[in-house]
């Protein structure tokens, strides 16, 4: 029954290569929407037999190619960390899938989007279940194939001078995993997992001094790997690129880079732990990427002006935050982290794709305002994702966020210090953002196409009821699968399923910080109220002429505007 994970992709893919001129489109979305739902149903069938299985490690290998004669034994590795991965990124194919079916009408969607989707879920699933390196490179190149295709090739969109850069730098991505991946081979003198995680022993006498640090050759080849990995997608945010995502559909690169190549990096840097479970410098280089990573990016959400960026900052700030967990080796965290901040950004895309629809494409924040009353629910659904990612009690974001607050106590004070710091930062300008831009986009003064906004109407049932649905996820699943992650000995379990043998007390029981939560309320609030008090309060008393010309309102009524 494993294999169908794989053939449903697949089938749906070339489903639409050959049908894509057959007339009755919504017949193949219905077809495609079944295919990507069952692949969801296998996908929870999985992990609750991984999760009743007796033994201690909850994995087991799915054989696809045996030939003792040459040395072939290729299966899937089905693991909880492969598990989680192939849940999140099915979840995510399906709602997309049933989304498109929704809008279908107003879109008149490509047929392409669909056909390149499959092939983009059929290459990360190949990735992330992979045994062997063949495995591996084969299910990457799959993804990058699936991205090209993606695009709707123009030579406007970019100079000669500026194409061939990016093709540079892609093809520099893809030579240093290619080279990852063989000195992987060559070291360990196996393509297998299995026999490559037992080859940790070889790290000791494969070292070298590097700016007077010793560096071992598998911290080398994995920190490559990662940033060849990174290179690949600095092509979504550089201007003169075709994959810049303003250039490009919302829907369409939402899955792309949320929910294919996110899931990506973090498997890059999970899947191959066992080697340098022992490395001192790699986790630390590690925790500062993802520290500045995090950092970046919230200061771009901070001050974007438009919907696609802001919700792409948003995601690629939560992937620094996981990237920093995992370099302070709180696996289980980092995990639950990424579970819970997917169904706020899935939300988020979609309610944010819906308005966009509405409005004809437009996706500048400033030419928006007073949607309330013409798209209610796009409203409620996206105060429900921001208060989840904000940690707000008692959202699904909020048991992962206590978590991870929990896994980082143990740390010197001086540290932790600094990472709540950093953290209540963090939330205060995530918080600040997402009050701030509901405020204009639903609340503020009209500045919408006068045409295009009394056309408006939310008479969409199927897109509703997505959004309902992981509306649900996002106040029960935090509770539901708090347990798993939470619990004191899940720290053993999921250093256990990535095969790490670490040492580690579990002298404490994670538990709710009551100071904590009050903070995380206490800067909502705060935030909310600045917001209300920039964008609702500020422009109602600058129609007292008195006011209007004091210097230092109108200096502040100044950044205001430009920061609207």
């Amino acid at each position: 029954m494993e294999i169908l994970l794989f053939v449903f992709p697949l089938l749906s893919f070339f489903i639409f290569q050959f049908l894509e001129k057959f007339k009755k489109t919504k017949l193949l979305f219905i077809l495609h929407s079944a295919f990507m739902g069952s692949t969801f149903i296998i996908s929870i069938f999985i992990f609750l037999k991984l999760l009743n299985f007796d033994n201690d490690l909850p994995l087991y290998f799915y054989s696809i190619l045996k030939l003792e004669h040459f040395l072939i034994d290729w299966s899937l590795r089905l693991d909880l960390f492969v598990s989680v991965l192939i849940i999140i990124i099915t979840f995510f194919a399906t709602i997309f899938t049933i989304y498109l079916i929704s809008i279908y009408e107003e879109n008149k969607f490509d047929l392409k989007i669909i056909k390149n989707s499959s092939l983009s879920i059929f290459g990360i699933l190949t990735l992330v279940s992979s045994n062997n390196l063949i495995q591996l490179f084969v299910g990457w190149q799959i993804i990058i194939m699936s991205s090209y295709f993606f695009i709707n090739h123009s030579k406007k969109q970019m100079d000669s001078n500026n194409k061939d850069l990016v093709f540079l730098y892609n093809r520099l991505s893809d030579l240093g995993i290619f080279l990852c991946l063989f000195f992987l081979y060559s070291y360990t003198n196996s393509v297998n997992f299995e026999v490559i995680f037992e080859s940790n022993y070889l790290e000791t006498k494969n070292k070298f001094i590097l700016f007077d640090l010793e560096i071992g050759s598998f911290e080398l080849i994995l920190f490559i790997l990662f940033l060849s990995f990174l290179l690949r997608c600095r092509q979504f945010f550089k201007q003169s690129s075709i994959y810049y995502f303003l250039k490009n559909k919302h829907s369409t690169f939402a899955l792309l880079f949320s929910g294919i190549y996110l899931p990506s990096g973090i498997y890059f840097l999970l899947r191959f732990l066992p080697l340098i479970q022992s490395s001192y410098h790699f986790f630390n280089i590690i925790t500062l990427l993802g520290l500045i990573i995090t950092i970046i990016f919230t200061l771009l959400f901070y001050t974007s002006r438009d919907l696609k960026s802001l919700a792409f900052y948003i995601a690629s700030s939560q992937f620094g935050i996981i990237i920093f967990l995992i370099g302070l080796k709180a696996y289980n965290g980092a995990l639950f982290y990424l579970l819970t901040s997917t169904l706020s950004l899935t939300m988020l895309f979609l309610c944010f794709a819906i308005i966009m629809i509405k409005l004809n494409g437009e996706h500048q924040i400033n030419k928006m305002g007073s949607l309330l009353t013409k798209t209610p629910s796009t409203f409620l659904f996206i105060l429900i994702s921001s208060l989840s990612l904000i940690g707000v009690p008692f959202f699904s974001g909020f048991y992962s966020k206590t978590l991870i607050f929990s896994l980082i106590l143990p740390f010197n004070e001086i540290f932790i210090f600094f990472l709540i710091m950093i953290y209540f930062c963090y939330i205060f300008l995530l918080s600040y953002t997402m009050f701030k831009n509901m405020l204009i986009v639903f609340l503020c003064q009209n500045n919408c196409d006068i045409h295009l906004y009394n056309k408006i109407d939310e008479k969409m049932f199927l897109t509703k009821t997505i959004l309902f649905i992981l509306a649900i996820f996002l106040i029960f699943s935090g509770w539901f699968l708090n347990n798993l992650f939470s619990s004191s000995n899940s720290e053993y379990l999921w250093n256990l399923v990535l095969n790490i043998n670490e040492n580690f007390s579990m002298e404490y029981e994670y538990e709710t910080h009551n100071w904590f939560t009050k903070i995380v309320n206490i800067i909502c609030i705060s935030s909310l109220l600045l917001s209300v008090f920039n964008y609702v309060v500020i422009p109602k008393i600058g129609n007292y002429v008195k006011i209007k010309r004091n210097k230092l309102f109108k200096k502040y009524s100044a950044y205001l505007a430009l920061n609207r």
